[in-house]
């Protein structure tokens, strides 16, 4: 354990969060001593919650947010879980879960624990963002060698290296860091000046003491003195808000908007211009081409009945809007499957394609990729015909 006291109110106790598992005692003797108002520890509450522990964590359901088509957080999820699956399987490395198990016995002492890492899935969520297509059809590969392989072997390889850290997301950085160095640069910044935020606002209230990586320590307290220096000078320090989200390119958004108000155009057009007799044809067409395709589309996964309906009934209308039906249809294949942390541990245990097709998970992203994507087909087939009733 390594300490370093940044002033009276801050002190950052630096830790091995992989290899060491022995550094509860001498971690909670230095907080009985010091008696803080509150500790914080170097992980997500992402992580804490599908590191295993008391209670029915394993069946804890899986809410991702789905509700704009966000499926990013339920795979990087996956993905950590698998990083740890392979650890414990393939190097004897129970990877933070000494850290976790700190919890309750700081929760006897009376003092409330803080969870001061940026959620996981949001630092992977936002360096792919950031990177080139190249670069993230790299990342895509290194994914799959780690959740969906069904060879030891690569599993074992995708996780060689991370061992040798004393901090699991820097052990991930560290392997995205070979295909997308800059990226992963700004990702290591803004993890600093994350935890460095929420550290120095708690300290303003009382004595806090940061349990954190060892690697950490140095960042971490020079980025709490600039803070301090940046407050001094201005008033006040930069928000935390712009590190809390994912925003979306400029070229995305413009694909999306003009998709949609080409389509609501011609919708339009046909109105105006066309006779009664040609709109409710191309309507008849519109609906069973996109609803027919969507729906086909949940078909094909063997999606479960309602999500098929869903998305024949909804993929006409939705297609017209900045949302993909096929989400739609997948939060329902979300409801009715109702995937928890157990499947996350399934589905990275899978040992061939049928046990891995067959999981909850992918069953709920399968449905709303494939209605999605058919739905883009429906609407590419029934435009020839729509162009002819306008003309």
């Amino acid at each position: 354990m390594e300490i370093k006291k940044v002033d009276g109110n801050l002190t950052l106790l630096g830790v091995d969060y992989i290899g060491d598992k022995s550094i509860e005692d001498g971690v909670l003797d230095y907080i009985q001593d010091k008696d803080p108002y509150k500790i914080g520890i170097a992980i997500c509450e992402t992580r804490f919650e599908t590191l295993e522990g008391d209670g029915n964590w394993k069946d804890k359901p899986l809410l991702p947010t789905y509700k704009k088509g966000e499926i990013g957080p339920l795979i990087y999820q996956t993905f950590v879980d698998s990083i740890n699956e392979n650890l414990r399987r393939f190097k004897n490395i129970e990877p933070e879960s000494h850290i976790a198990q700190l919890v309750p016995f700081i929760d006897r002492l009376d003092i409330d624990v803080e969870f001061i890492d940026r959620d996981i899935t949001l630092t992977l969520g936002r360096a792919y963002q950031n990177m080139t297509v190249i670069e993230k059809i790299k990342m895509i590969r290194y994914l799959k060698s780690t959740m969906l392989s069904f060879s030891g072997r690569k599993k074992s390889e995708s996780v060689d290296e991370i061992k040798y850290h004393d901090d699991l997301v820097e052990g991930v950085l560290g392997k995205l860091e070979k295909f997308a160095p800059s990226v992963v640069r700004k990702a290591r910044k803004e993890r600093k000046e994350y935890m460095a935020k929420k550290l120095y606002e708690f300290s303003k209230k009382g004595k806090v003491i940061a349990v954190i990586p060892k690697s950490k320590i140095y960042d971490i307290f020079k980025e709490v003195n600039r803070l301090k220096m940046e407050e001094r000078f201005k008033g006040e320090s930069s928000s935390i808000k712009s590190l809390e989200k994912i925003g979306k390119k400029v070229y995305s958004k413009v694909i999306r908007y003009a998709s949609s108000a080409f389509f609501i155009f011609l919708a339009i057009y046909l109105f105006l211009f066309s006779d009664v007799l040609n709109i409710w044809r191309a309507w008849l067409y519109w609906f069973i081409a996109v609803g027919g395709m969507s729906a086909l589309g949940s078909a094909l996964v063997k999606g479960h009945p309602l999500s098929i309906i869903i998305s024949f009934l909804l993929a006409p209308f939705m297609s017209l809007t900045l949302h993909g039906p096929g989400w739609i249809a997948g939060y329902v294949e979300l409801k009715v499957r109702n995937p928890t942390i157990s499947d996350i541990k399934s589905l990275t245990a899978s040992k061939n394609a049928s046990e891995f097709l067959s999981n909850n998970i992918i069953k709920v992203f399968l449905v709303g990729t494939f209605s999605n994507i058919f739905t883009w087909i429906g609407l590419f087939i029934v435009l020839p015909l729509l162009i002819r009733f306008a003309g």
